[in-house]
This record gives C-alpha cells, sequence and structure tokens, in this order.
C-alpha cells in the first residue's frame, strides 16, 4: 500500500512539473529595432540563459551564457558575417528556442517569433524511482535509452506523445549508476542518475 501511495505523490509530482513547464514563460525575447548589421534584442523573465548563435550548417559562431535574473538587452554587431541565414538559439533551464537572423547586403532582421522551441525533459528521483516527462508540443518522434554503468542498454522506447510520462524504478537492478538518452528532434540529453538518490 506504501509503495501505491509513494507512487500515486510521485505521479502527481511529474504532472504539476509537466504543467507548470508548459504554462510558465520562461523567457520571452522582444527585438529593438537594429541598424545596418546590428540585431538588438531584449530577454525578458529570463533566468540564467545561454545564448548561441549558429549558420545553417550548424556551425558554433558566438555563444555566452548570462547569469541574471529579470531581463537583459543585447546588440550584437554582425558585419563580419557574410550575407546568409542564422540562428541565435536561447536556452534555459527549461527549453531551447531558436530564432531565425537573415543577413543580406547591409542589413539583419532578426524575427521575433521563435522558429522552433524544444522543450527540455524533467526528471525526478526519489530514491531509485525516477520520473521522466517531457513535453512534446510539436508531437515528434520522442526516444528514451537506459544504459547501466557497462553502457549496457536496457530500455529503449519510440513514442510521439504530446505528453511523455514515464516511471522507472532502478533500485531493482544491481548497478548504482544509469544514464538517460532523450532524443527529441535534433536534441539529444544525457543524465545520469543514481538508485541511491
Amino acid at each position: 500500500m506504501k509503495k501505491i501511495l509513494k507512487f500515486g505523490l510521485v505521479l502527481v509530482l511529474v504532472l504539476t512539473a509537466m504543467n507548470v513547464q508548459a504554462a510558465e514563460v520562461d523567457f520571452s525575447l522582444n527585438v529593438k529595432k537594429g541598424q545596418g548589421k546590428m540585431v538588438t534584442f531584449a530577454l525578458d523573465k529570463m533566468d540564467n540563459i545561454e545564448l548561441s548563435i549558429y549558420d545553417v550548417n550548424k556551425v558554433l559562431i558566438h555563444s555566452e551564457k548570462v547569469k541574471l535574473k529579470g531581463s537583459i538587452n543585447r546588440t550584437y554587431d554582425l558585419n563580419s558575417l557574410p550575407d546568409g541565414t542564422y540562428f541565435l538559439e536561447a536556452e534555459s533551464e527549461l527549453k531551447i528556442a531558436r530564432y531565425k537572423i537573415a543577413v543580406v547586403g547591409e542589413t539583419a532582421t532578426l524575427e521575433e517569433a521563435a522558429v522552433s522551441v524544444v522543450y527540455k525533459p524533467v526528471f525526478i528521483n526519489d530514491n531509485g524511482l525516477v520520473s521522466l516527462s517531457v513535453f512534446n508540443n510539436e508531437k515528434k518522434p520522442v526516444t528514451i535509452k537506459i544504459y547501466n554503468e557497462d553502457e549496457v542498454e536496457l530500455f529503449n522506447e519510440t513514442t510521439s506523445e504530446e505528453y511523455v510520462g514515464k516511471f522507472f524504478d532502478i533500485k531493482m537492478f544491481p548497478n548504482d549508476k544509469f544514464t538517460f538518452e532523450v532524443s527529441y528532434g535534433s536534441n539529444i540529453l544525457v543524465k545520469t542518475v543514481s538508485a541511491k538518490e
């Protein structure tokens, strides 16, 4: 009976985390008027974010980590970039948002609407009972794999559900540490979990 109550409590925590993750505005980007090949924007409601600029081949051009609560303003000078399409990627603890930058001639334009938004998986480990939830708003395939310390695959499943929620009792296995690999879209998140946490 205690296990059923404990399992029910973990289920409630996971569903609550998924609702908070889906409903909470993690950050928002507001484009300001730029001049020439300068793009200026503000990020609101953010807390510890990584900003990166990539070309269309996913080659990293610039990256910075901002550890600040509240709002920031940023201006990037893109004069050294040739004409083409680039992406500003803003990554927080909860999501990764990509914004398109078009560099044409003497101007650079940053689009305010995100090209894509991917929500990161949420892990909760309660003494070896691990819950994993993924908000899959684009309904793309999500693959979950679990490996033991010897890199032996213990679990492999792919689903396209909008809300992916899984529970794993890892304390019943002889190993102590397990690696969870969650793949969705072009993103792969790897997290190592201990059965004794």
